[in-house]
């Protein structure tokens, strides 16, 4: 019954959104901070143990001196190597996102399009098989129902 009438959920959201605009501003401005704060903590986490990783790696191999002082292990040079590790990673992400998004855009197009096709065909259909008489109430009904709203909102 939902996977059915996803498409009228998706309509309901949005002029819901729509009608509430500036509750939806500012559940999109919390939930927008609240993802920055998750990402700027686990970025700091991943570089932490990427620094502790790559000071490890640098103790462990107990390499030369020149080589130690081109590689120096200070704080900042474990966070330059950090630095690049994580925009590569990130860039290998944006890579992946960028071939999977086209695809994606595709098969949501065409859903939209399919579901515009069904809905307007269920309209009409309903709407020719009604009386002069049926028509004329839902339109009564629908004029009612949009000046009771009127008259709550303004």
């Amino acid at each position: 019954m939902i996977r059915k009438n996803v498409d009228l959920i998706i309509v309901a959201l949005i002029t819901t959104s729509l009608i509430l605009y500036d509750v939806t501003f500012e559940l999109l401005e919390e939930f927008f901070h609240l993802l920055f704060e998750v990402l700027h903590n686990l970025f700091e986490w991943v570089e932490l143990g990427v620094e502790e990783v790559v000071e490890f790696g640098f103790h462990f191999l107990d390499i030369g001196e020149t080589v130690e002082y081109l590689f120096i292990t200070e704080r900042h040079g474990s966070q330059v190597v950090t630095f690049y590790f994580l925009m590569g990673v990130i860039g290998y992400g944006i890579y992946k996102l960028a071939k999977f998004a086209p695809g994606t855009y595709r098969y949501l197009q065409r859903s939209m399009l399919m579901s515009w096709i069904r809905r307007k065909t269920q309209c009409q259909l309903f709407w020719h098989s009604q009386t002069q008489i049926r028509k004329v109430i839902l339109l009564v009904s629908a004029a009612s129902i949009l000046l009771l709203l009127l008259f709550i909102i303004i």
